[in-house]
Parts: structure tokens; sequence; C-alpha cells
């Protein structure tokens, strides 16, 4: 467990830094060492949270990918000053919550040496419902039906971090579909 948390901190950690195509510099490691050195720091919660949703027996980036719809769909469809409570209630998800789905799973899918499952897909748009979460879900080789699997992972995660009603249950509702309860 603790090597696949390693493993997967570290493929989050240069996932997050490289963006483009960049030379790992020094600093990219120290910045790499410090994270893995403070398990309460952003990307270790960030790698903690993707580890959760590979135990769904989906990839890495597969769980990027689709917490990136989730999150967009809430960036979306939430009041923006809700949304910017819940990325600064849980930094973790800032990590995973980029303007563009496909270049975040891009990062992640070059890193594993596979090609983007994203790249010009209707799945890079913006999230306005859970269809189009689902669609996202699908573009990443995952059955549509992944997101009730994901929903609770992530809903219980962002629990953990402190974040409580209202916000939660409204996640909730977006989220699954159904009211909280």
């Amino acid at each position: 467990m603790i090597k696949k948390s390693f493993c997967l901190t570290l493929t989050l950690a240069l996932g997050l830094s490289a963006g483009a195509v960049h030379a790992f510099s020094l600093g990219d490691a120290a910045k790499l060492t410090s994270a893995i050195a403070a398990p309460d720091s952003a990307t270790a919660q960030s790698a903690e949270l993707v580890t959760r949703l590979t135990d769904l027996n989906v990839s890495s980036e597969q769980a990027v990918g689709g917490t990136s719809a989730l999150l967009s769909l809430a960036k979306n469809q939430l009041p923006s000053t809700d949304y910017s409570q819940l990325l600064s209630s849980v930094p973790a998800l800032s990590n995973l919550a980029g303007n563009d789905l496909g270049n975040q799973v891009g990062a992640v899918s070059g890193l594993l040496g596979k090609t983007n499952p994203l790249a010009k897909s209707a799945a890079q748009s913006e999230m306005h419902s859970l269809t189009d979460v689902g669609n996202a879900f699908s573009a990443l080789g995952m059955d549509a039906s992944m997101v009730s699997q994901f929903a609770p992972t992530l809903l219980q995660f962002i629990g953990n971090q402190g974040v409580g009603q209202p916000l939660l249950g409204t996640l909730t509702s977006l989220w699954t579909g159904q009211p909280a309860g």
C-alpha cells in the first residue's frame, strides 16, 4: 500500500509540475521531495484521493480525469463563492480541478507512456450535467455508471477534509442526481 501510494504521489506530483513537456529540474525534485515528505500537503492529499479512486479498479489517469469531470460540473453549477469555498477548504482538489480536463489527463497519460484518451474529444468541453460527466467517463474508457462509484468516494474525501452542510449536500445532489440525506 505504501509503495502504491508513493508511486501515485510521484506520478501526480510529476504530472502537476510537468504541464507541458519540460525538463525535470532540481527545483522540481525539491518540490517533489517536500510534497512526499509532507503527508498533509495538497499534493500528498491529491495522491491519497487518486489512490482511493484507483481502488475502484480504474487507472490513475481515469481517476484524475473522472475527478476533474465531476469538479468541472461543480464549477459550472455551483455559485462561484461555493466553488471557491470548496477549493479553499480542500486544497487537494485544486490539483485535480484544472480548467482543461484534456491537458490534465494528457499530462498523467504522458507520464504513464500512453496517449491522451481525451485528445480532441467532446469530453474536453465543459460539464453541465451528469450526462456530460458520463460522456467524459466514457471517453476515459470507463462505463458512465462509474460516476455512481466515484461520487461517494469523492464526497467522503471532501467530508473528511471538513466540508460540511450545506455544501456537501449540494455536491451530493449534483453528483448523484439525488437529494442529500
